[in-house]
């Protein structure tokens, strides 16, 4: 409520106070023009970095853009705080290469398109999530948690067909 936006050069800029979850509501105006799906987007919040990021669907027109701990530690932003947000639209590709191992797991369990159909942010969370790993019977548990994540959006689209 109350939060001014400017376009310039395919750029939106907005004030946020992010209420809870360290999420931002984006303006109702900046939704609208942007419809109603999910948008990948390049977001600099305060002084922080850039980042690649993707506004979700909230309900009733709107957008939610969430930020992660590392993003708020560099844009040194604490829940409660005002900051400026940048926002555009990415038009560049966004393709998330899949490690050999997971995507021999998946193709097995005949869910490589269901996989592909998240989007790139959430494929590339659980991408760092698999690297992370230290111990190769942790990334085994990890990839098998994929191949988990993925079945069921599959199963889900199956649902809905019938």
């Amino acid at each position: 409520m109350g939060e001014k936006f400017a376009f310039t050069s395919k750029m939106v800029r907005f004030s946020a106070r992010p209420p809870v979850f360290y999420c931002v509501d984006v303006p109702a105006a900046v939704s609208r023009a942007l419809g109603r799906a999910r948008v990948p987007v390049v977001v600099r919040v305060a002084k922080g970095p850039p980042f690649r990021a993707t506004l979700q669907p909230s309900g009733g027109g709107r957008h939610r853009l969430f930020l992660n701990g590392e993003v708020r530690a560099a844009a040194g932003v604490k829940l409660g705080d005002r900051f400026k947000v940048e926002v555009r639209v990415d038009r560049e590709p966004r393709e998330v290469l899949i490690p050999p191992d997971l995507a021999e797991a998946l193709r097995d369990a005949g869910v490589l398109a269901a996989w592909e159909s998240f989007p790139p942010g959430k494929r590339e969370h659980i991408l760092k999530w698999i690297e992370e790993a230290v111990h190769e019977t942790t990334r085994e548990k990890r990839v098998a948690r994929a191949v988990e994540e993925a079945l069921a959006r599959h199963e889900k689209r199956i649902d809905r067909e019938m």
